[in-house]
């Protein structure tokens, strides 16, 4: 997850129903994705390749569908965490491991770091592991200098079981959560 801003005090608290991740991957999604990474405090933290952007191009000049919920679906599942009233803000993945489902978050948006649509989201996402997915065990890698993301995942219910020079991995497991 990203680093963000501090909140607001004449934001109000987010409303959890507000917040969705939806699995359908749209065109515009893939190009608002695009903008986003971009964006270098968007990827400061985020443990993908390089050349996102271009990845995320390529994908966008192979077809001219509509939809592409088939390409980012492949090896997990790919969300991209909506609000009603803006849309996308963000994305969430979800990928299956041996010892359980990888969680990695990002909000996009940054007139909306700070808002607690981290948390939520990844609140959801930890549901869907756990119900949909029937996994045991929850896992998120986070770098070692992303503590905004840090405190997301512990106030979630993670805990820390390791650490690296560059990342930490929390883990949330499916008793401590009910």
């Amino acid at each position: 997850m990203q680093e963000m801003e501090a909140k607001s005090p004449d934001k109000k608290k987010p409303d959890p129903e507000d917040i969705h991740l939806r699995q359908e991957i749209y065109r515009r999604d893939v190009e608002k994705m695009a903008d986003w990474v971009e964006d270098d405090s968007v990827v400061r933290y985020l443990n993908e390749e390089q050349n996102i952007r271009e990845q995320l191009q390529k994908v966008l000049d192979q077809s001219s569908l509509p939809i592409f919920s088939h390409r980012f679906n492949r090896n997990g599942s790919f969300f991209m965490i909506t609000l009603d009233q803006s849309g996308p803000i963000g994305f969430l993945r979800l990928v299956p491991k041996k010892e359980g489902a990888e969680i990695v978050v990002v909000i996009g948006e940054r007139s909306e770091w700070g808002n607690g649509y981290g948390f939520l989201a990844v609140e959801k996402g930890v549901h869907h592991a756990f119900f949909n997915w029937r996994e045991e065990k929850v896992i998120a890698k986070i770098r070692q200098a992303n503590h905004r993301s840090k405190h997301v995942f512990r106030k979630v219910g993670f805990t820390k079981e390791d650490q690296t020079q560059t990342e930490e991995k929390y883990t949330l497991e499916i008793d401590d959560y009910l």
